[in-house]
């Protein structure tokens, strides 16, 4: 049993698979959590191949047992020090066409199953002094980009939970943080937009290229850290500037 463990859910994808990997260098157990049992396996398969020790755990952020599930999994292995949520849906179409179900999934798998998993692991006793828990955050939370109002909507909440919680839970020593990502290159966005696309907006982007997930997982690592034991409620954005960059009216300069 050990007080190192570190919790990953959406191991699967390419932001959870490496924060999972950098997690891996200071944790004892890394628990790589995903709804899709061959990502989940992969993802713990990839650590173990390093060197490091890595279980794999299949549940589904929409399920009402999700937060039951991930807390029986962590605790066979001890309690939890760092905890990352890295789940989210995302739809895109125009408001006036999207549809209930669809708003209503991105905020069960992102915001919701965020509070239930914390809550879960912090009302259980199933947490390591000091314990780190952090969400991956999106800038939606504060811009409304237009086509994807269920996932705006959903980052806005997940915003408010991780405020809300490192208020109430800062006197049981609880942190809690977001991690912020700003356009990040993933299998997911060449889906969404195409890689040719991709390949022509890259250069258009304030750094000349978009994030990578490598590079999210660092900010992971750090408000994991002990060097981020006096950081909580806070919003680390890795985005190349984009957030800043959005302030340029059309038509240059104000």
């Amino acid at each position: 049993m050990s007080d190192r463990v570190a919790v990953v859910v959406g191991a699967g994808g390419d932001i959870g698979g490496a924060c999972a990997h950098r997690l891996a260098h200071d944790h004892n157990v890394v628990l790589c959590v995903d709804r899709d049992e061959a990502r989940a396996e992969s993802a713990a398969a990839s650590l173990l191949a390093r060197g490091h020790r890595a279980e794999a755990l299949t549940a589904d952020a929409a399920d009402e047992a999700f937060a039951d599930t991930v807390r029986a999994g962590a605790l066979a292995f001890g309690r939890t020090a760092s905890m990352v949520h890295a789940v989210a849906h995302e739809e895109h179409a125009a408001a006036a066409g999207m549809s209930r179900r669809s708003v209503v999934q991105s905020l069960i798998v992102g915001p919701v199953a965020a509070f239930c998993l914390f809550r879960a692991f912090v009302s259980g006793d199933a947490l390591a002094g000091g314990a780190s828990l952090v969400a991956i955050g999106s800038l939606h939370a504060s811009v409304p980009f237009p086509g994807c109002v269920g996932y705006n909507a959903a980052h806005g909440a997940l915003a408010q939970i991780v405020r809300t919680l490192a208020n109430e839970w800062a006197p049981r020593r609880v942190r809690v943080n977001a991690v912020v990502p700003g356009w990040i290159r993933t299998a997911g966005e060449d889906g969404l937009y195409g890689a040719d696309h991709l390949d022509r907006v890259s250069p258009l982007l304030p750094l000349g290229r978009f994030g990578t997930a490598d590079e999210v997982a660092a900010a992971v690592g750090y408000v994991c850290s002990q060097d981020a034991h006096y950081v909580t409620g806070s919003f680390m954005t890795v985005d190349g500037g984009l957030a800043a960059s959005l302030a340029r009216l059309p038509g240059g300069a104000a």
